[in-house]
């Protein structure tokens, strides 16, 4: 048993929703009822009851339930305590930074380099500061801000502040606003209109990335929003999916800040004109985190994003 599986329990049971805990927790719906089917193989036991209508818990659930929040608040505190304590003996001063795999900062030089400034002029401030970065799947870099391995994460999110997970308090803070536009390669250009979107999807379809549910209901809406119903074919990753387009096959669906950084004269962006279509670049961190540094390299960022 991990403590991953009694997070994902804890979400399940506390929603009493399989769609509604797998938002939450960043995770595809299947991955989530697999991860509580392995759980119950594991022990034994059923712990929740299914139907078509409702998610109920069985009596070995709630007893689970009742001891896993215990265990998984003795072991939320327990990574910042060993960190500030090992922190009190150092002269170097770390701060964890995680980047969610989506914002794709290979292809996103305006999230880039602001970060990396950011950075960088607090260091001038702390030459002591050691700064370290991970880059990691949603569902992994919000565990880690969840366990405290993890300082400061930042996410690309279509809300401008992030979801809090069940009794876990996290703050966020909208960063930058984005949107998501249709990218394609066209000889000529195009009308930047939704009648020209429209057609452009009908005739070409659209690629998108394979379980990436929480996009995908993002994209869903969108196309809900203009009321067409293109052919979806799916790409195993963000590098097939934009080598697909620039070769001129089908349509892709990404953030601007990406699309910006795309030199070839051949691309373009048409824009979808719909609330649906906004996102945004999000910081957020565990409401009860020690380091101080969180705050201000939050709010060199801030500053940095407010001058664009």
């Amino acid at each position: 048993m991990e403590l991953r599986q009694l997070q994902y329990f804890t979400a399940v049971a506390e929603t009493l929703n399989f769609s509604r805990a797998a938002e939450i927790l960043y995770i595809s719906q299947p991955a989530l009822s697999q991860q509580i089917a392995d759980l119950e193989r594991e022990l034994g036991v059923l712990l929740l009851q299914r139907s078509k209508r409702a998610v109920s818990l069985t009596p070995a659930g709630a007893l689970l339930l009742q001891e896993a929040k215990k265990l998984l608040y003795q072991s939320e505190k327990l990574a910042p305590l060993i960190r500030s304590q090992e922190q009190a003996h150092s002269s170097d001063q770390e701060l964890v930074l995680g980047v969610d795999k989506c914002v794709d900062l290979s292809n996103s030089p305006l999230y880039r380099s602001l970060l990396t400034e950011s950075v960088y002029a607090l260091r001038q401030q702390i030459p002591s500061l050691r700064p370290i970065f991970r880059v990691c799947e949603p569902p992994d870099l919000m565990n880690a801000l969840d366990m405290g391995t993890i300082d400061l994460g930042f996410f690309r999110s279509e809300c401008p502040v992030l979801k809090n997970r069940g009794h876990i308090r996290l703050e966020s803070r909208a960063l930058y606003r984005d949107e998501m536009v249709l990218l394609l390669r066209s000889g000529h250009p195009l009308e930047d209109s939704p009648e020209v979107v429209r057609a452009v999807l009908k005739q070409r379809g659209l690629y998108l990335l394979k379980q990436e549910m929480i996009g995908m209901s993002q994209i869903l809406r969108i196309l809900g929003d203009l009321d067409t119903q293109p052919q979806i074919r799916f790409c195993e990753n963000q590098d097939v999916m934009l080598l697909t387009a620039e070769s001129g096959e089908g349509a892709a669906v990404l953030p601007l800040a990406i699309v910006q950084g795309m030199r070839n004269p051949e691309l373009q962006c048409l824009h979808f004109r719909t609330p649906a279509a906004a996102c945004y670049f999000l910081a957020a961190w565990r409401e009860d985190n020690p380091n101080t540094l969180i705050s201000e390299i939050v709010e060199m960022l801030a500053e940095k994003f407010a001058e664009i």
